[in-house]
């Protein structure tokens, strides 16, 4: 039996706690060699470009194709993301997953995974950096990874965009939530998340105070930069989710002239192979281009649930 599981279904079926522990798996799983992950491939022809990454979990007895087209050359979004879920052990077609939103809490998980595992625990301040696709779900498992937050700036290029994001989060959230400028959200905060599609530096090293934890999720195309070199040269620390990814994809340390040898893994940190942050002093930078294990693990999950609750929508 295969299954058709929209975003509606996805949200119901997977919460921010859930999606973190299915990344933390997902990211020690191929630190230590059981899963594997496959980088992402794009085909083009004209201004519709094609990408295509997939990735097997044989501890969830799972593995899968994730696709999705971007039809605009002025985006980078895709148009709609689909991912196929295959039985390791049948090869049997599971399920067909509208995988928007599944990639919006997965992105956000590897985020809060990253800061519990680098940041300072006295953190308080959160400034997040785009208002778009992703923010929102960056910001929510944030706050429900690390409870110590207080206060949240927002940085937005479009000052309506940016209020109206605010709004939405004020209702939802008993944070401290204003909008700021780039240079003053990065002076004050404790933790950064750039989720943008910039192609320039949104923060720069020289206005991280000591002790700062930067996620960068916006550069997984190495033309995109959300960072300047200044700020990889002050870093303690530069981890990313997998290191043939960001030899492709990472535009933030690709554009910067990075030795990508000196780069390690989250999934490093996390099973112990090398320590994370050292000192309360020491800058920390999580690199996330998003891996289609996080996907597949995700999905072995709502499977898992579905099947107990009898919900989702047959298709053959």
């Amino acid at each position: 039996m295969t299954l058709y599981i929209d975003d509606d279904l996805v949200s119901a079926s997977l919460s921010a706690r859930e999606a973190f522990a299915c990344v933390d798996r997902a990211f020690r799983s191929l630190a230590e060699g059981s899963g594997v992950n496959a980088i992402r491939r794009r085909s083009k022809a004209g201004d519709a470009v094609l990408n295509v990454m997939w990735a097997l979990a044989p501890d969830e007895g799972v593995m899968g194709v994730k696709s999705y087209p971007v039809v605009r050359a002025d985006v980078t979004q895709g148009a709609v993301l689909t991912l196929l879920v295959y039985s390791m052990e049948s090869g049997e077609l599971l399920a067909v997953v509208k995988a928007d939103r599944l990639g919006q809490l997965r992105t956000g998980a590897a985020t809060a995974v990253a800061t519990v595992a680098l940041a300072r625990p006295d953190s308080e301040v959160l400034s997040i950096y785009g208002t778009g696709f992703q923010a929102e779900t960056q910001v929510m498992a944030l706050v429900d990874a690390f409870p110590g937050l207080r206060s949240l700036r927002v940085v937005g290029r479009s000052a309506v965009r940016r209020d109206s994001f605010i709004e939405r989060l004020q209702g939802t959230l008993s944070l401290e939530i204003v909008a700021d400028s780039p240079e003053n959200a990065a002076r004050a905060a404790d933790v950064i998340v750039t989720a943008t599609g910039s192609s320039e530096p949104v923060i720069h090293g020289s206005w991280i105070r000591p002790g700062t934890h930067v996620n960068a999720v916006g550069s997984n195309l190495d033309t995109k930069r959300e960072v300047d070199r200044g700020l990889l040269e002050r870093a303690a620390i530069i981890v990313v989710d997998d290191r043939e990814v960001a030899a492709v994809d990472c535009g933030d340390l690709i554009v910067n002239g990075w030795d990508q040898a000196s780069v390690g893994t989250i999934g490093d940190v996390l099973v112990g192979r090398i320590p994370g942050r050292l000192s309360p002093e020491d800058v920390t930078v999580f690199q996330s281009q998003g891996i289609a294990l996080q996907d597949v693990v995700c999905a072995a999950t709502i499977l898992s649930k579905l099947a107990d609750s009898g919900l989702g929508s047959r298709i053959c």
